[in-house]
C-alpha cells in the first residue's frame, strides 16, 4: 500500500538479518530443551531439504510493495477508473496510462519492466487492443512455476521483528499492543477453499484501504517528533493452506 514501499530496499539476506530471521526459532527451541546440537541438526536437516528438486523456483522481482502501491492506486485513483468506478484498461504511455499511474503512485523504476512483472504473476492481463487490465486487487505472488522471493522474504522479515521484539522486551516501557487473531478450518474441499480465499479476498480489501488511509493520514514524514525516532507499525494479512 501507499506508505510501505517508502523507505524500504530490496533485502539481501546478511549475517545480521539471518540471525534476526532465525531468534524467534532458537528462542522457541530453546524454551522447549532441544540442546546445541540438536537445534543445529535440525537447521542442516531443513537447509538439506530445500536443496531438494522442487517444483516451484523462487524469482526475484525487486521491492514487492510497490506493486502493492500500483494495484492500490489503480483501483482508487478516480482518473484511472472508469465510469462505473472500476479501474480501466490502460495503455502504456499517456497521461492516463500505467507509467501515469507508477508517478501517481510514487513508485520507481522502469513502467514496463513494472509492468511486465504484473503480467507474469497474473495480477494484469494484456487484451486485444494492446491497453493493460488489471484482473487481480491484491498483489499475486505466485504464478505456475515461479514464486517471487521478497514478498517471502518481507513476510519472514516482518514476522521475525515482530516476534523478537515481543519476546526480547520486558514490557515495562512498550506501550503497544501485540495481538493475534486467526480463523481457519481444516473441513473444507479444495473448491471451498478457494472460494474462502476469494471472499476473504472481497472483504478484507476495504478494510486495508481504510487502514492505508489512516496510515497516510497520520505519517509525521518530514516532522520532527518529540522524544524519540519514528516508530514502524502496520499490520500484515496472509492465507493458510495446509493438508
Amino acid at each position: 500500500m501507499r506508505a510501505q514501499s517508502r523507505g524500504r530496499k530490496t533485502p539481501t539476506i546478511n549475517w545480521d538479518q539471518a540471525v534476526s530471521l532465525l531468534y524467534p526459532i532458537a528462542a522457541f527451541f530453546n524454551r522447549e530443551g532441544l540442546s546445541r546440537p540438536q537445534a543445529l541438526a535440525a537447521l542442516a536437516a531443513a537447509i538439506d531439504d530445500v536443496r531438494k528438486p522442487a517444483k516451484r523456483r523462487l524469482e526475484h522481482i525487486g521491492t514487492p510493495t510497490c506493486y502493492a502501491d500500483l494495484i492500490a492506486a489503480w483501483t482508487r485513483e478516480r482518473k484511472f477508473l472508469d465510469s462505473h468506478g472500476r479501474p480501466r484498461p490502460l495503455a502504456l504511455s499517456g497521461a492516463k496510462g500505467f507509467a501515469a499511474l507508477a508517478k501517481s503512485a510514487r513508485v520507481d523504476g522502469d513502467p514496463k519492466r513494472l509492468l511486465s512483472v504484473l503480467i507474469r504473476y497474473r495480477n494484469v492481463r494484456r487484451l486485444g487492443n494492446g491497453t493493460f487490465k488489471l484482473i487481480s486487487p491484491y498483489f499475486r505472488a505466485s504464478a505456475g512455476s515461479k514464486v517471487a522471493f521478497e514478498p517471502i522474504a518481507y513476510f519472514l522479515d516482518d514476522a521475525a521483528a515482530a516476534l523478537t521484539h515481543l519476546l526480547k522486551d520486558s514490557g515495562k516501557r512498550d506501550k503497544s499492543k501485540h495481538f493475534w487473531r486467526k480463523v481457519e478450518s481444516a473441513r473444507l474441499s479444495r473448491s471451498n477453499a478457494q472460494k474462502f480465499v476469494e471472499f476473504a479476498m472481497d472483504r478484507s480489501l476495504l478494510f486495508f484501504e481504510e487502514m492505508d488511509d489512516w496510515l497516510e493520514a497520520h505519517s509525521e514524514a518530514g516532522i520532527p517528533i518529540r522524544g524519540g525516532k519514528l516508530l514502524r507499525a502496520g499490520l500484515g494479512l496472509f492465507s493458510i493452506y495446509s493438508r
